[in-house]
């Protein structure tokens, strides 16, 4: 089957040079990222590098098929061209369209709607998510309302994120809807296994080689975390996903000055955000723009343990111990599906004694019961590939 792959990317979009007609151009390397604007340039470029994984996840699950990464620039720059999209249609079999928390008041997905509309082939839609909301179809744009109303009309398959997402969209009124999760749970089906094998272990919440995630520049949260988690000589290792197009974390630097070292994937030029002055520990932030570093770096920690769902999950594709705190509904719907163990937000917060508490419950998570309830999840994702004809 010809797949054409398209929506959030893997970090392999950073090789694309152009596109064209049903074709794109790959450069054979990567830019630098060496400066402020450089590293602010990538973020904005995928939003999140948390979405690499998603990106990733589903390019990885159609590989078997011949794969075709088209960005989704070109098929929006590309709108008014009807060569274009007869070339498309004659190119490819099948769309693949990798998304994560379309479905929401904030967004609307006109462009979507109007691309997917010109294109005559069946259509997944894969990790698709909702702001769960009791009023939600109300407060949906009316391009995202058109949208769905295109994929209705057309042979298209939803691969949710989980079990709200899929209540929503039957009960607009789509035929196949399979809840599959997040497809960067399965790009490394080994390595989450191991990693939910080792988490059942109280001297977790003992160590000093801790991957961080959270949202530093909005919330002191996560220097919370670290303060009752690591020794004052101990250093806390922050991956920055979005913070510093999204909550004010400032690069300080000259312009064209080294700030970034991609070597080590580690931000060396003085930062500044709010409550930044609450630190007691001496902190390094990460950041990494290629999916394979940032699993080689995770191996060097001994816990991975935060706020932020992709950053939890790369430790686990990489086998590391992960626990998330979970702090809405996105994450909860993911996780409540998936069947990982993980701690209530509002009851690590209020929480004195967080050490104590982690360790109880960390003794307490039933590892196993995690495992197979991946592994079953797991078989349905796979199952839901081969019944659209993608595995």
């Amino acid at each position: 089957m010809r797949v054409l792959l398209t929506g959030i990317p893997s970090y392999l979009v950073r090789t694309v040079a152009r596109a064209s007609g049903a074709a794109v151009v790959h450069k054979p390397y990567f830019e630098d990222i060496r400066t402020k604007q450089d590293v602010t340039e990538q973020v904005k470029k995928i939003a999140n590098t948390g979405n690499y994984l998603i990106g990733e996840g589903a390019a990885h699950s159609v590989r078997h098929q011949q794969t075709t990464y088209m960005p989704f620039w070109h098929l929006a720059n590309s709108i008014e061209s009807d060569d274009v999209y007869e070339d498309l249609n004659r190119s490819f079999d099948i769309l693949v369209f990798a998304s994560a928390n379309l479905l929401r008041p904030g967004y609307s997905a006109d462009m979507e709607a109007r691309v997917f509309r010109k294109l005559k082939m069946p259509i997944v839609v894969m990790g698709i998510g909702i702001q769960r909301k009791g009023n939600l179809l109300d407060e949906l744009p009316a391009g995202t309302r058109h949208f769905l109303d295109v994929l209705k009309s057309k042979e298209s398959y939803f691969l949710t994120r989980g079990h709200y997402t899929a209540e929503f969209l039957r009960s607009y009124g789509m035929r196949f809807v399979r809840p599959t999760g997040c497809p960067s749970l399965y790009f490394s089906p080994e390595g989450m296994k191991q990693s939910l094998s080792r988490l059942a272990d109280p001297e977790l919440a003992d160590s000093q080689q801790i991957a961080f995630g959270g949202y530093l520049g909005s919330v002191a949260d996560t220097i919370v975390d670290a303060h009752a988690l690591l020794r004052p000589e101990s250093t806390a290792s922050y991956v920055v996903q979005d913070e510093i197009v999204v909550y004010n974390l400032n690069i300080v630097s000259e312009n064209g000055t080294r700030v970034y070292d991609p070597n080590a994937g580690r931000i060396v030029a003085p930062t500044e955000y709010k409550h930044a002055e609450k630190w007691q520990r001496s902190c390094e932030l990460m950041v990494f723009f290629d999916t394979n570093r940032w699993r080689t770096w995770v191996t060097s920690r001994q816990f991975c343990f935060g706020r932020r769902f992709h950053g939890c999950v790369i430790g686990m594709q990489a086998g590391v111990p992960s626990l998330m705190i979970a702090v809405d509904d996105r994450m909860r719907e993911m996780l409540e599906f998936v069947g990982f163990p993980y701690i209530e937000a509002s009851v690590w917060n209020r929480e004195s004694e967080k050490k104590a508490y982690l360790k109880t419950f960390l003794a307490e998570i039933d590892a196993p019961a995690a495992i197979d309830r991946y592994s079953e999840r797991e078989a349905a994702f796979n199952t839901a590939l081969r019944d659209i004809g993608l595995h």
